[in-house]
């Protein structure tokens, strides 16, 4: 998962000799189903994934997907080693060591039973932007708080040693003139001085003074009531609450402020704003479409790199732009349900305030966008397989809980493998697209389809209400895109 504050900072290059390079690491992790170390890639555009083929091929979860067709998912780690993997991000601690000779200090973070790695203030940041992307928030916080911290210590040590020899020297005047006695020669004689060997002694043990390694606190990813309150699963990938100044800069809670004498103060508590997760979704080709004759004729469709909502846009989120007078208030229930009764022209004031307060072009994905995503590289009626399964969708009659149907909060079920939050049940989501009654001239590189002019936009994903047949990554629907609907929500996109 990608924080809004990391895309600040990316633009989209102006051609490929321009495109910088991915950065790939590798760590090995103990699986906890078969005890293997088990050697995992990861980078900020694509899930972690087995690095050797090999031990993918050895892995029991892998070959019981490939028993059941499920080939789709073989690029995406299993699931004992992803919880593996997620529980020591959780457990890692990130310190600076102390500078020397004038050079920054290196960060050292360690991730128990994985790594420990030294890391420039550059390198920091760049497996921040890879633990992100990865949903790690709370690791991805203390790695760009220590790049900083070890940044500036070239400049405390001096100032520290400046300020201690400033001390040093008020208290060896001071000591002077409560000491000084009245002088019984004349008064041209000077007084006593301090003994030299004092003075001298004082800068020795001056000189000998170490600054000790830093331990950066990484920031806890829970957050205050106003703050959605998600799944244990959900809970782990949590974004840190964003502070969003005046001139609409966002950063992570916890990051260390700008340095110098002219950096403008904090915001306050009441320029705090719920923004919303994101998800770097990597391109490629897939089958788009289905058996109903509106999914009708399956088509292949290329996707570029895009990034998506980790969930469907919150209560909480859209209070916020509420509060900034952009947005109506139809918010009704927690600030972690989704939000709901939003038509489209409602989701295009969202997107045009959330735009303007982060400064980046958000938008409603594109219907092909959202399957491609809700797919998660499966070729099934779901991510999961062709049937429908107990506790992975919130629609009616899909859980065998005998409780009433409801609303529930977002990340109340498992992600995809592309680490999305429902999609498939939970709230209708407005898509970009003008609606056709089939694919029958559909574009193929993945843009919205509106070459008609119409009121009526296409929906995805079906509703808490509506049966597992809605769930279904190829299901589509539509609506009039003036008007409001107790089961309709929305999820953010942006192009990279």
């Amino acid at each position: 998962m990608t924080g809004i504050d990391v895309l600040r900072q990316t633009r989209a290059p102006a051609s490929d000799e321009d495109a910088p390079s991915v950065v790939t690491v590798t760590h090995s992790v103990p699986c906890e189903r078969c005890g293997r170390i088990v050697r995992v890639a990861l980078n900020a555009l694509r899930p972690p994934s087995f690095h050797d083929v090999d031990e993918q091929i050895a892995c029991p979860e892998i070959q019981e997907r490939r028993s059941k067709g499920a080939g789709g998912l073989l690029l995406m780690m299993c699931r004992p080693l992803q919880q593996s993997l997620d529980a020591r991000c959780d457990a890692a601690k990130v310190e600076t060591t102390a500078p020397d000779g004038g050079e920054a200090a290196r960060i050292v973070c360690s991730i128990p039973g994985v790594s420990t790695a030294h890391y420039s203030p550059e390198e920091a940041r760049s497996r921040a932007e890879i633990w992100q992307a990865h949903g790690h928030v709370r690791l991805a916080s203390g790695l760009r708080a220590a790049a900083a911290l070890a940044e500036r210590e070239p400049l405390v040590r001096p100032r520290t040693a400046a300020g201690l020899v400033a001390l040093v020297l008020a208290a060896a005047g001071g000591w002077f003139v409560l000491t000084r006695q009245p002088p019984a020669a004349p008064p041209l004689l000077p007084a006593a001085q301090p003994p030299a060997v004092e003075t001298s002694e004082a800068f020795a043990r001056l000189a000998s003074v170490e600054i000790p390694p830093r331990t950066v606190a990484l920031q806890d990813a829970s957050s205050d009531a106003a703050t959605p309150s998600r799944s244990a699963e959900a809970a782990q990938n949590e974004a840190p609450e964003r502070q969003v100044s005046p001139a609409g800069a966002a950063t992570a809670a916890g990051d260390p402020p700008a340095v110098g004498s002219n950096a403008a103060p904090g915001p306050t508590e009441e320029s705090k704003i719920h923004l919303p997760d994101i998800v770097m979704i990597p391109g490629g080709t897939f089958a788009m479409g289905g058996a109903e004759s509106s999914e009708l004729p399956v088509h292949r469709v290329t996707i570029k790199p895009f990034a998506l909502g980790k969930y469907p846009v919150t209560v909480g989120e859209w209070k916020a732009c509420v509060a900034d007078k952009a947005c109506a208030d139809v918010t009704t229930g927690p600030d972690d349900n989704p939000v709901t009764n939003v038509s489209y022209d409602d989701t295009r004031d969202y997107l045009a305030w959330l735009s303007r307060v982060v400064g980046k072009p958000f938008r409603l994905p594109t219907e092909a966008e959202w399957e491609y995503a809700a797919r998660g590289g499966a070729t099934a009626k779901f991510w999961w397989g062709d049937q429908m399964r107990p506790g992975m969708a919130n629609c009616n009659g899909c859980n065998d809980t005998g409780e009433p149907v409801r609303l529930m909060k977002v990340g109340s079920f498992q992600a995809n493998p592309f680490g999305l939050f429902d999609m498939g049940g939970c709230v209708d989501q407005w898509v970009a697209d003008i609606w056709h009654k089939n694919y029958q001239g559909a574009p193929s590189d993945g843009s919205a389809w509106t070459d008609e002019q119409s009121f009526v936009h296409v929906i995805r994903s079906g509703a808490w209400k509506n049966d597992a047949s809605y769930v279904r990554s190829g299901s589509r629907d539509r609506y009039d895109a003036r008007v409001r609907y107790p089961t309709h929500g929305f999820r953010v996109a942006l192009s990279l």
